[in-house]
Order: structure tokens, then sequence, then C-alpha cells
């Protein structure tokens, strides 16, 4: 008895010790961390990697008309990943030039937190979602210092192998509070709340959308975006091809199924209706007098034989990007070489809504997994063909192109085939005619994580500078997004946190 009582008590105490154990590396892996994103070890930085290469910029600002402002969104340029409501991309201010660029880094999660995209509410806080293996975090920022002062877990799913779902893509409104889904799956309305110091995040409201959703079709629903329309109403997406449709207090919800169709991307909104692309078909929606979604035009797109290496799903990687209230964009994911597929946002009928298309990159070796840039009539488009990062296989196909839209005609006006930005959403300053791109260097080692902050001559397409933000693995921003503030500062979101790019003056 002495011995079965003694191994019990060795037991126990095992599985005591076994516990803490893994609730000791529970919270390790749950916790954030702080300071800068480690780097990998490197001899010699200075003279194994460039830290600068190019020269610095003197502006040539590109004339373009403003985008509406959203009357339900916070100012354009400064309520999504995307910048606005029209998936524009492209920023009216300034962004860094190459004089005296400077370098910060902030740390979010010992295994990956992937800060994906940022914005800048009224107060000057930088607000983002960043994504763990662990769920989603809402986080504000100091914007100087990179410090949180605000943190709120509000989704709690395992994203990794998975496509995303709630709380990635967020919007901030017109009240400037943060509105996104989460997997509930719910419209969620957040605030930040307190003085400063003790700020803390507080949900004003909630819609649930699970009966709604499930009334059509029963699963594990992921709302992918959610955005007010002109009128105010909220429309919600599905990764299985729902579209939904709730007024603003969630009395009146209604949810149509797109046939045997996927969405992968967020929609554009602009006052013209509702854009949303599917891996079918391109489609432009309005909120009918019951309250339905209703289409108003669908145009099937050339969506290939396979997905592509370097695309999430079987069809257009890109979200559609509006061009002013005339046009809609987005690429197809054509066998051979891909094309720039332009369509007018009104018309008649579904046989006239197609503008033109322009075919870009190498024919086998091209693909687009993000939203191309609108800058007045023109959009630049990038290639990720071959990503699958972000540890292996990191680079992608070179590949940048602008196609101008003229008297109803697309012509591309020039296509770089030198340079590869692997999977950062590009963005543009109009104040200073620079395509910002997120890149590694043919001059580096194959192997080597070293990645730069890279501008583009908008004009031209040819390499303006690169500037090296940090050689590691959680340096690569893996579909992070670069965002410009109105002071001039580029951030970049990371597998491993955010960086920080500005001119010291």
């Amino acid at each position: 008895m002495g011995y079965i009582r003694l191994f019990l008590r060795s037991t126990l105490w095992f599985l005591a010790l076994a516990t803490l154990l893994a609730l000791s590396l529970l919270l390790w892996f749950t916790r954030n961390v702080e300071g800068p994103i480690p780097e990998d070890p490197v001899t010699d930085i200075t003279s194994t990697v460039p830290t600068f290469i190019g020269q610095p910029h003197q502006p040539k600002p590109i004339t373009a008309p403003a985008v509406p402002q959203h009357p339900f969104l916070a100012r354009q340029g400064l309520n999504s990943m995307h910048n606005d409501s029209h998936q524009s991309d492209s920023y009216p201010w300034d962004g860094p030039q190459g004089h005296n660029t400077q370098i910060d880094s902030e740390h979010f999660h010992p295994m990956v937190g992937n800060c994906v995209s940022s914005v800048m509410d009224d107060h000057g806080r930088l607000l983002s979602t960043c994504v763990t293996p662990f769920g989603v975090t809402l986080v504000a920022r100091d914007p100087e210092t990179l410090s949180i002062i605000a943190r709120k877990k509000i989704t709690h799913w395992l994203p990794l192998g998975k496509k995303f779902g709630g709380g990635v893509y967020f919007h901030v409104d017109h009240q400037n509070r943060v509105l996104l889904a989460s997997n509930s799956p719910a419209i969620e309305i957040w605030s930040l709340q307190g003085e400063s110091g003790l700020l803390q995040w507080h949900r004003e409201s909630s819609i649930d959308l699970g009966e709604a959703l499930n009334t059509v079709s029963r699963e594990d629903h992921r709302v992918i975006d959610l955005m007010p329309d002109w009128d105010g109403n909220y429309w919600f997406i599905t990764r299985t091809g729902l579209v939904g449709v709730s007024d603003r207090n969630g009395q009146q919800i209604n949810v149509i199924e797109l046939n045997k169709e996927h969405i992968d991307n967020a929609m554009a909104v602009g006052p013209n209706g509702v854009f949303i692309a599917s891996d079918h078909a391109m489609y432009r929606f309005t909120r009918n007098q019951k309250g339905e979604p209703s289409i108003l035009w669908r145009r099937a797109y050339d969506r290939g034989s396979a997905p592509k290496p370097g695309t999430m799903g079987h069809g257009t990687g890109t979200t559609p990007t509006l061009i002013g209230n005339d046009y809609v964009a987005i690429t197809d994911n054509a066998d051979g070489q891909i094309n720039v597929m332009v369509y007018k946002q009104t018309t008649d009928n579904d046989r006239s809504v197609e503008l033109c298309k322009v075919p870009v990159f190498k024919a086998n070796l091209g693909t687009s997994e993000n939203s191309m840039v609108a800058m007045g009539n023109s959009l630049i488009v990038e290639n990720n063909y071959g990503y699958e990062g972000p540890f292996e296989n990191f680079s992608a196909e070179p590949g940048i192109a602008r196609v101008d839209i003229e008297s109803g005609t697309c012509t591309k006006a020039w296509e770089n085939l030198e340079i590869s930005s692997p999977s950062a959403v590009p963005k543009v300053s109009l104040a200073n005619g620079l395509i910002y791109l997120y890149t590694r260097d043919e001059q580096n080692p194959d192997n080597m994580h070293a990645w730069y902050f890279t501008a583009v001559d908008a004009h031209t397409g040819q390499l303006v500078y690169k500037v090296l933000t940090g050689i590691g693995k959680g340096y690569n921003n893996h579909y992070g997004s670069i965002s410009l503030m109105p002071d001039g500062t580029a951030y970049v979101g990371t597998i491993a946190g955010i960086v920080k790019v500005w001119d010291q003056h």
C-alpha cells in the first residue's frame, strides 16, 4: 500500500508540475512583448547588406481629384487598410522621400504578431489590429514611441493555416469609433474611453448576424469585411459567398447567397453602390426598397484553370478599386497573362459594363493578391506570383505596372519587370509622386530575410530608393499593409509587429 500511495503521490506531483509548465508556456505564448523586432544574427550588417540604395527624392506631385468623403466614415485616407471606402490606396499627403530616413520598430508577440494595418484617429492615436495564433487584438499606440496605450482581444481563433475572418479588416466611422466584424459573428463598434494613460477599449454596440446568416446557410461563418453604404446601412460579406445588409440598428438584416462562389477580399463602397468581387465575377449591389441586397450588374471574368502560386483563392486576388465615381477595377486570374479589368460603375446592362482589359506581367509568371492603387485615372498593379511565405518561398516574380484610362480606352503606360514586392499592398503619395513597396534586394543572399521600405517613381516606374528596415523573419510584412500618416511618417505591419519609417529633417 505504501508503494501505491507513493506512486499516486508522485503521479499527482508530476501532473501538477506538467499543468503548471503548460500554463506557464501558454501565458508566455499569449503575452505581448516590448522592444524592437528581433534581428537575425549577422556578423557585420553594414558590410553585408546595404542599408540605403538609390537617391533622395524631389517631389513630383500627381494631380488627381479627391476621393469623395464617405458620410459615415472618418476622413478618407485614414479610415481603413486601403485608406478609404473607394479602396484607392492613394494619399493626398506626403511620405518618406529618402532624406536621412530613420527606422524604428515594435515587437508585438513572441511567436507571430502581425499588426496588419494602421490608421490614425482624430486624437492622433495609431489604431491597428494585430493577429496572433491566439486571435485578433485591437490596439491603440502612441505614434511617436509605438508603445501600446490600450489593447483588447476581440476574437479568439487560430488563423494559422486558415483564411482569416473577423477583425483583420476594420474601419473607423464618422464618430471616431472602430467598426469591425467579430467571429460571433456580429457587427461590433468599439471606442476608446478614459483619460490619457488610462485608456480602455469599450464595446459600444453589437449587432448579431448569426441568425440571419444561418437562415441562408448553416456553417462556421467567417465575415471577412463590413462597411456602411452612403445611407449608413451596414454591408457584410463572408468567405463562403454570403452578402448581407443591415440597417443602422440591426432591426432589419437580409442576406443572399452567391451561387457556389466565394469571396476572398474586401468590398469597395461609393455613392454608386457596393462593389464586391467573388472568385467568379465582379458585382455592383444596392439595397432595394425591401431592405435586401440587390444585384445591379454581374460580370464574370476569366478565373483561369487553377489558383496560382501567391494567391489565396481561385479567382481574383484583388479588392475592388473605385476610380472616382466612373470605374471599378480588379485583376483576373487568366491562364497565361493576367489582365487588369476595368468596368463602368453605372450601366444599363451587363454586356456593356466591361470597359477594357490590359494584360500585365510575363505569361505564366503573374498574379496579384493585393488591391490596386487608383491615382486619378491611373492604376498601379503589383505582381505577387510565387510568394508563399512567410518563412519559406518568401520571394515573388518581379513586376509592377501602371495602366492609364483615357477616352474610354486603357493603355499600359509602363511596366517594371525588375522590382519584386512579394506581398505588401502598394501605396501612393499624390503629394510627391512616389509608389511605396516593401521589398528584398537581389544583392542579398536568397535565404536572407533582409527587408526594405522601397520607393518607386509613379511617373516612370523606376526605383528611387530603398532603405533597410531590418534583417529577420519578423520583418517580413506577409500581406501587412503600408500606411502613410498626414505628418509624412509611414508604418508597415510585419509578421512580428510594426515598423515605423520617417525622414529626419
